[in-house]
């Protein structure tokens, strides 16, 4: 049972459930650009929920467009060394310590330098993996109020697949337990989270929070940074932290006086998940946010 007098969350995979959404858009994004490349690879080779999982759990890959940018160097490298571009992804996502590692990597297999050059992918600004991602997550409508600028795509954002794992009754239970002590520390922006949570939103003390893609990107996990800030903001003096990744563990075991609650249902292989966050040292594991409120000690 764990005392605690405030309560903060990851947003993906324990909040709102991103099969369908992230995972989605970093296999479109992949084939997208690999296209653009002349890089055609058969449907049963396609980026996976397992691919995805396996650098993740590395714990180098909390943004997702960094993940979808190892991708594309690592298949197309493989696929001009005439290699089977899946495999050799999977392969070398297993002790990927990230974008450096996965330029190496790939360079070593194959000369990618024009598609390196063309990605533009250390300049956000200009990056044409950023760019199509956000198109292909958002949608022509919230891509254009986040941006203020036209997507070139028309199809609906896969933001639109996604469903939550919070409810009225597990808000219920976190105001009457934390009251206004509850926060979020996540890779979401703002505008995204707002656009998905809807009125759970109002839960949630948004000043005290950090909504990391809207952060320079020096802040993404698992920097303790804004999880210590967090939790200065909101005076909670043993706080759990509530993630799904090795990222979040990471993060958590950086910062004092922070319980980490780790949830492995929502993985691509829930399995892993649990035994990776458990290797690793997470305090505690649950399948769902639904099984949050057995964790708690009264007073």
């Amino acid at each position: 049972m764990i005392r605690a007098d405030g309560i903060i969350f990851d947003c993906d995979g324990v909040l709102v459930d991103v099969t369908n959404s992230y995972y989605m858009t970093i296999a479109v994004t992949v084939n997208h650009i690999l296209e653009k490349f002349r890089i055609l690879l058969p449907p049963n080779r396609a980026v996976t929920g397992s691919l995805i999982q396996s650098f993740k759990d590395t714990g180098a890959y909390n943004n997702e467009i960094d993940l979808a940018y190892s991708v594309i160097l690592l298949e197309a490298a493989a696929y001009r060394a005439g290699l089977d571009p899946y495999d050799t992804t999977m392969n070398l996502s297993i002790h990927n310590t990230g974008i450096p590692y996965t330029e190496k990597k790939a360079c070593e297999i194959h000369d990618i330098s024009d598609i390196v050059e063309q990605l533009q992918y250390g300049n956000d600004d200009n990056s044409i993996v950023r760019q199509v991602f956000d198109q292909i997550f958002y949608g022509p409508s919230l891509y254009r109020d986040i941006f203020n600028i036209p997507s070139q795509f028309g199809e609906p954002g896969l933001i639109e697949t996604e469903n939550l794992f919070i409810n009225d009754d597990i808000a219920g239970l976190l105001v009457e337990r934390f009251d206004a002590k509850i926060g979020m520390v996540t890779g979401r922006g703002y505008k995204s989270a707002s656009y998905t949570l809807g009125k759970f939103m109002k839960i949630f003390d948004v000043e005290s929070s950090a909504f990391l893609e809207d952060e320079p990107k020096y802040m993404a996990k698992p920097n303790p940074v804004p999880l210590r800030s967090a939790i200065k903001r909101m005076n909670i003096q043993d706080c759990i932290y509530v993630g799904d990744s090795l990222e979040d563990l990471m993060m958590a075991q950086s910062v004092d006086s922070v319980t980490f609650v780790g949830v492995w249902g929502s993985s691509a292989n829930p399995a892993k998940r649990k035994r990776t966050l458990q290797d690793n040292g997470a305090d505690h594991t649950i399948e769902s946010i639904s099984d949050i409120g057995t964790l708690f000690q009264s007073g």
